[in-house]
């Protein structure tokens, strides 16, 4: 059995959710995470998340175990009632990654190359302005 790898924080100030992700992600690292989520969840009323933000500036990549995991989490998300998922500082690596896991998703799904460049959109997002 293996340890966790790769680190993350999650803040939520609803309607957002906000991720950073860190490291590499094996399988156990991406339970780790789903887990966060779920309890970060918890704190709010039913639905009241409806917008998720991920930074993956110091994201490294994915093993295959933990991308089957990562597509089970997401084949739940409608559950959460994400309307849309915002990724910042991506790489075309990481999006390919993410658009496949994405592709059967009723889910609004934004790829930006940098803070700025979601901050163009979203120009009232303070805790980007403030955290990022």
């Amino acid at each position: 059995m293996f340890g966790a790898h790769g680190e993350f924080q999650i803040c939520s100030q609803p309607p957002h959710m906000y991720l950073k992700l860190k490291g590499s992600f094996n399988n156990e690292g991406i339970t780790s995470l789903t887990n966060g989520v779920i309890q970060e969840l918890s704190f709010h009323p039913k639905n009241t998340i409806k917008f998720v933000v991920v930074n993956l500036k110091e994201f490294e990549l994915l093993t295959l175990d933990s991308l089957d995991s990562l597509e089970a989490y997401f084949a739940g998300v409608k559950e959460h009632g994400y309307q849309r998922v915002d990724y910042i500082n991506i790489n075309i690596i990481a999006k390919d990654m993410f658009e496949k896991v994405w592709k059967n998703s009723d889910v609004e799904v934004n790829f930006y190359k940098d803070t700025e460049s979601y901050l163009l959109v979203h120009p009232s997002d303070s805790y980007i302005k403030q955290n990022w």
